[in-house]
């Protein structure tokens, strides 16, 4: 139940992050857009976690952007992880589109938190 109320919390916290991921990796069998959900959640966690905050919301200028970074060997490997556990088989096609379509979500949560850091040290 916990985890139904973090994916919950999670659309409603980065609706534009869910519609990004269903136009890139939506498919009739689903396991790509769960996998890379599962990982955007647990991004986004991790982000509030560390920052004591809540990411803020994540416009979809960011998300595209992100998809011209190339991701760093820690979050190729973290992610590789998350598709080998997952109970679902990707092919190397849907490997390399979650791997693009997080690697977008990480930035974008990034940048998004770096100028939301940068408004509130100007106030």
């Amino acid at each position: 139940m916990q985890t139904a109320k973090e994916l919950s919390w999670f659309a409603i916290r980065q609706p534009t992050v869910v519609r990004f991921l269903e136009r890139r990796l939506w498919a009739p069998d689903g396991d790509a857009f769960a996998v890379a959900l599962d990982a955007a959640c647990r991004l986004h966690a991790a982000m509030s976690i560390s920052d004591g905050v809540e990411p803020p919301r994540v416009e979809d200028r960011l998300l595209r952007e992100g998809l011209e970074m190339m991701p760093p060997v820690s979050l190729t490997g973290w992610i590789n992880e998350l598709i080998g556990g997952a109970p679902v088989v990707l092919s190397g096609n849907e490997e390399q589109e979650v791997l693009r379509t997080v690697t977008a979500i990480a930035w974008a949560l990034t940048s998004a938190r770096r100028a939301d850091v940068s408004d509130a040290m100007i106030a």
